[in-house]
């Protein structure tokens, strides 16, 4: 059984599971590179690329979804960030 970031044991084929995982590459998502209308090479650094991947996911399964899976990125992000006194 795979473990969630908050160190519950959850199936692999759960709803928890896939929304734990999904958040996970939401957070390692990098920039990248595009061609503008323009033909000119613009980049689109990582937190833009989040936020269209969210856009994505609202387009396709709704508000309530994409709140939820951002929820969860935020959780996970939190959790791993350092704590003060703790270096």
């Amino acid at each position: 059984m795979p473990w969630t970031h908050d160190g519950r044991s959850v199936g692999s084929s759960s709803a928890d599971w896939r929304l734990d995982c999904e958040a996970r590459h939401l957070l390692g998502l990098d920039g990248y590179h595009c061609i503008d209308a323009r033909g000119r090479r613009m980049k689109i650094g990582p937190r833009r690329h989040r936020q269209q991947y969210l856009q994505r996911v609202q387009a396709a399964r709704g508000l309530a979804e994409r709140d939820r899976l951002a929820a969860a990125a935020l959780r996970i992000w939190d959790a791993a960030a350092p704590r003060p006194g703790n270096g």
